[in-house]
Formats: C-alpha cells, sequence, structure tokens
C-alpha cells in the first residue's frame, strides 16, 4: 500500500513538470495573440490548472478563487460558471469508485420539481434562446448539489470548503478595507457588488464558530470576525446589514437554546454575544464620527424634483429600483399566470417600458429585477411563485430535520452552520434576485450540496450503529 502511494505521488509529480514545462511552448506561440496580460494569467494559472485534475482539492480552490472575479464572460453567468465542467472532471478523475447510490440527494426532487414549475413560463417568453440558455443556470445548481454531497465523506471536506471560503473572503476583505480607509468611498474589493452577500456569508460561519470555539482560540475568530464586519461597514449596504444583524441574533439566540449540543455554558455565551455587539456598535460608531454620517449613506435624502427626475440625476436607490419593479410590474400584467419568461428580464424589458428612454437606459436596460420572490413572479408568474414556495419550503423542512437529526453527533455543528446560511438566503431573496444566477447561485448548490452530504453522513452513522 505504501508503495502505491509512493508511485501515485511520483506520478503527480511527473504531470505537474509536463504542464510546467508546457508553458514555454505556449508562450511562445500565444505571444502574438490577444491580451497580454490575459494571456500571462492563463500561462501562470496553466499548471495548477493542469495539477487539480490530479488534486481535487486544488481544483475546488481554483473554483472557490473564480468567486472573486468580477467576470461574466456571458450575461447571468460568471467565470466560475465555466469552471463547473473542469471541476467535474477533476471529480471523476480523483473519485473513480461511484455508484449509483452516489448520485441520490435529498434536494434532487425539490429543484427538479422547481424547474417543472418554471417551464410553462417558455410560452410567452421572446427571447426563446437566451431563456433556455440561462435554464443551465439551474443545472450547474443541482450539479454542485450532487458532486458536493458525492464528495463529502467526513466534517474533513467540510472544514476544508469553509476554510477556504472564509480565507479567500478574507484576503479581498483586507484589499477592500485599505480601499475603504485611503478613499472613503463604497468599495467591493476586486470582486463586485455581489461580494456584500459572500462577505455576509463568511460573517455568519466566523460568528457561529468564535461562540462555540474553545476559548484558547475565540480571540483569533473574534480578530477575524471584527476585520469581516469592518468590510462590510465600507461596502456600504444597508439591507445586508439588515439580513446580516437579524440572522446573527436569531441564530444567536438558537445557540443559547441549543448550547447543551455545543457543549457551551450559557452565561459564557450571552458573556461572549454582548462583548460582540458591542465591539460592532463600537465600530461602527467610530465610522461614523470619523468618516460622518454619509459613510453609511445616512445623509439626508434626496429631493426628487420633476427636472431631476427628467434628467435622470437620481441618487436614492430606491427610487431607481421602483423603475425596475414598475417596468416589471407592466411585464406581469400582461402574463399574471405563466409570467413573462423565466431568465427574460434583463434581455427584453424594453417591450414592458412605459418610462422616458432616458430613465430606461439608465436604470432599467439589460438589468434584473433586483428582488428574488418579485423576480419569480413577474418571470415566471403565479405558477412559478408558487413553484419557488414550494421549493423553499421543502428545502427549509428537509434542512431542519437533518440539523435535529445531527444532534448529539460530531456533524451538529456544521449542520448548525449550513441551516443558518440557508436561512440567510431565504431573507436575502426579498433584497436582491442574484441568488437565481451569477455566483450567488453557485454559493446556493455548494450549500445544498453540504446539507445533503451531512444527511448522507448521518444515514450512514445510523446504518453502522444499526448493523
Amino acid at each position: 500500500m505504501e508503495n502505491q502511494a509512493r508511485s501515485f505521488d511520483y506520478k503527480n509529480l511527473l504531470y505537474i513538470l509536463i504542464a510546467t514545462a508546457s508553458v514555454f511552448p505556449l508562450t511562445f506561440f500565444l505571444n502574438n495573440f490577444g491580451d497580454k496580460t490575459t494571456i500571462r494569467l492563463i500561462l501562470i494559472s496553466f499548471p495548477f490548472i493542469f495539477a487539480g485534475l490530479l488534486n481535487f482539492r486544488l481544483a475546488l480552490f481554483l473554483f472557490f478563487a473564480t468567486w472573486l472575479t468580477n467576470l461574466y464572460p456571458w450575461p447571468l453567468f460568471a467565470l466560475a460558471h465555466f469552471v463547473i465542467p473542469y471541476l467535474f472532471i477533476a471529480f471523476f478523475i480523483t473519485n473513480s469508485r461511484l455508484s449509483y447510490s452516489d448520485f441520490k440527494s435529498v434536494f434532487t426532487f425539490p429543484v427538479i420539481l422547481f424547474v417543472l414549475f418554471l417551464l410553462p413560463s417558455f410560452i410567452n417568453t421572446p427571447v426563446v434562446f437566451e431563456s433556455a440558455f440561462s435554464m443551465l443556470l439551474l443545472a450547474g445548481f443541482l450539479a454542485l448539489i450532487l458532486m458536493f454531497n458525492m464528495w463529502i465523506k467526513s466534517n474533513r471536506e467540510i472544514t476544508f470548503i469553509a476554510v477556504t471560503y472564509v480565507g479567500l473572503t478574507l484576503l479581498n476583505s483586507l484589499y477592500l478595507i485599505f480601499q475603504g480607509v485611503t478613499t472613503g468611498k463604497r468599495v467591493f474589493g476586486i470582486a463586485g457588488i455581489t461580494f456584500v452577500d459572500i462577505l455576509g456569508i463568511a460573517i455568519v460561519i466566523t460568528f457561529i464558530v468564535m461562540l462555540t470555539a474553545p476559548k484558547d482560540k475565540r480571540a483569533v475568530y473574534a480578530f477575524l470576525l471584527i476585520i469581516l464586519v469592518l468590510a462590510s461597514f465600507f461596502t456600504k449596504t444597508r439591507n445586508v446589514w439588515i439580513n446580516i444583524g437579524v440572522v446573527l441574533f436569531s441564530s444567536f439566540i438558537h445557540i443559547i437554546v441549543r448550547a447543551g449540543y455545543l457543549k457551551i455554558e450559557k452565561k459564557k455565551l450571552l458573556r461572549v454575544g454582548v462583548v460582540a455587539s458591542v465591539l460592532i456598535v463600537l465600530l461602527g460608531s467610530f465610522l461614523i464620527s470619523f468618516y460622518g454620517k454619509e459613510f453609511f449613506r445616512l445623509e439626508s435624502t434626496q429631493e426628487l424634483t420633476k427636472e431631476a427626475i427628467e434628467a435622470g440625476e437620481i441618487q436614492n436607490s430606491f427610487v431607481t429600483r421602483y423603475f425596475i419593479w414598475y417596468t416589471g410590474f407592466n411585464g406581469f400584467l400582461q402574463h399574471p399566470v405563466a409570467g413573462i419568461g423565466i431568465y427574460s428580464f434583463s434581455f427584453a424589458s424594453e417591450q414592458y417600458n412605459q418610462l422616458p428612454d432616458l430613465l430606461y437606459k439608465k436604470f432599467v436596460k439589460d438589468l434584473t429585477l433586483h428582488h428574488g420572490y418579485y423576480s419569480i413572479l413577474v418571470e415566471a408568474g403565479l405558477i412559478g411563485f408558487t413553484g419557488l414556495i414550494i421549493f423553499l419550503v421543502m428545502i427549509f423542512k428537509r434542512a431542519r430535520k437533518i440539523l435535529k437529526q445531527a444532534e448529539n453527533t460530531e456533524y451538529f455543528l456544521p449542520a448548525f452552520i449550513s441551516f443558518w446560511v440557508l436561512i440567510y438566503i431565504i431573507i436575502s431573496l426579498f433584497f436582491t434576485d442574484a441568488w437565481f444566477w451569477g455566483r450567488m447561485i453557485l454559493m446556493w448548490g455548494v450549500l445544498m450540496g453540504i446539507i445533503s452530504g451531512i444527511d448522507k453522513l448521518l444515514k450512514a452513522k445510523l446504518n453502522t450503529a444499526g448493523e
């Protein structure tokens, strides 16, 4: 066995050396083609991409790293979507012994059912190709659920995902803070505006881990939490702060109720929670005193005159969203039952526009509906909206059942964290529709794959105990 392991290591090393050596002829060939910066990045990453085919964790790291890139090669499709085929190739190369039962997931049926509720919207879509192609987003969503369900064999895999995710988020947060301190403006690092929710979930994970960590490690997690919260302040995204606050407070109460399963003293838990709350409030107060109320975009509201509206000189985020929602509502009135076509609004919103051209082009054109529940109602109608509610209820109930089954097991903490991240997403749908496309739908898929993997581990543990 030891000889086989050594042989395998040498073979991997040989492949990596071959990949590295191939950079030179590739450099010569690509020297006169395309943007030089892009070509250099491709060449630098090529050995790592090749090595990822032999080490799934490396492939997974590269996949998560693409979440920090604000690149959309195709509308609604982030760069990370185009990495999924590579990720699957790496997975099947490194996991050859799979059976039919490995492909079973507790979430497969809810996802398929949701998709079936969306299909009637194709009756009305004015952009059939765009709608049909965008449905691949949901295919990738289900594929990630199944893959992570198959890959997770213990808490080690879940820990790797969490550490990689929070670690990469921390790196962008540090750069974000540097941007914020030096400019005082609203910043997102290199990851774009959707980083606000990537960061929000990292805060939820770190907060729960901090509360449940051993005393000697709690200070480290507290320091990490402060950095992430500070980064969130510099994003100046108030709806995300509301979401984070609701989830942190609710999860804190839940931890107190379930303190016995987490082996934590309630008095110490309350003390840590109060200290964390005070630190966050003090941090926010310091930023206000240093930068002023405008730091949190709390400055006086803009007076919306007729001239300002006609000129398109509007900074109020609610008003600009109103233009999008108003246009979407016009579409809903035309097709209330089946909707205007799933994923079609950003491509065909002009057909439902009644705004002046200036306002439409500046605030509506090419944009999505900026509200998760409302976007499904408009694009998939009452049928699709019903499907969404059924889908969310089903996955919530199954996640809660898995959490309950994890009590008194080593899987309770990851199940607990995953459950509250799911709640974060469900609440976040009131503020954004980004969970149905781009990087956010990939995050959702990975999360559900983790919960499904925990369910698989619990069933295996139960079967072992019954033998």
